[in-house]
């Protein structure tokens, strides 16, 4: 038989005391963000009435943040509100009769939204940009000169810090996540190349083909070099009419 210590009420008693020390500093200032549940008893809600609300598209109730870990917890294990916002969003409903508070929650909801869309318009600003790059290149991923290769900036996918591939190159999901990150860099190939990598298979390909096209330069570099120095002894050497031939 499994010896109980406490009855559910003794429980719930010592639970309700930990959110509240919990709220307590968290209104003093010495924690920005509160747990679900902290959050719950501040507001007078159920906790899973919060998750309701944050599975909502879009998202109803006060502004909230994900944290990491695995989901075995529960929905509401890894979630965390900051206390400036749960205040802020209790004083707007505060007084207020049931109509205002609704339409409130409607404001809230089309500000939400007005933000996704600004974020769906930047992120199709820059796929634009992608597609008026790509439609310009031409040879940009021949890398044929010298000068595409030393100065020429061309943007280049980043994840996790390391270079990816260029922007003309990467699987559409890398460049999607890219843009929507902001991680797209604007550098030359001789400046990346200089920088990590994902891997060498993706480097490779690159530094390939800026040694092929430095080695056409310098062949191209000596040739002329050997032109020029049969042109110089041409010049050097007197014109064909003014030389006498002897008579034997």
């Amino acid at each position: 038989m499994i010896e109980v210590v406490r009855s559910e009420e003794e429980y719930r008693a010592l639970s309700d005391a930990a959110l509240d020390r919990e709220l307590e500093r968290a209104k003093a200032g010495l924690t920005p963000s509160v747990s679900s549940k902290a959050a719950a008893r501040f507001l007078g809600v159920h906790v899973d009435t919060l998750g309701q609300w944050r599975r909502r598209t879009p998202p109803l109730g006060p502004a909230f943040q994900k944290g990491a870990g695995d989901n075995g917890g529960g929905a509401n294990q890894h979630v965390r509100y900051r206390f400036v916002d749960l205040e802020e969003w209790q004083s707007a409903r505060t007084g207020r009769t049931v109509k205002e508070r609704r339409l409130v929650d409607e404001l809230d909801r089309v500000k939400q939204r007005a933000r996704e869309l600004e974020m769906e318009l930047e992120l199709q600003s820059l796929r634009d940009r992608v597609a008026r790059m790509t439609k310009k290149a031409g040879r940009v991923l021949a890398l044929q000169t010298a000068e595409e290769c030393l100065h020429t900036a061309h943007h280049w996918v980043v994840a996790g810090g390391h270079i990816l591939g260029h922007v003309l190159t990467v699987s559409k999901d890398a460049l999607d996540g890219a843009l929507e990150a902001g991680d797209v860099l604007e550098a030359t190939l001789e400046e990346v190349l200089g920088m990590p990598w994902v891997n060498s298979d993706e480097r490779d390909v690159f530094a390939q083909q800026m040694d092929q096209t430095l080695g056409d330069l310098v062949g191209r570099l000596a040739q002329e070099r050997a032109a020029q120095r049969s042109r110089d002894l041409e010049a050097r050497l007197p014109p064909a009419e003014g030389i006498t031939r002897a008579v034997f």
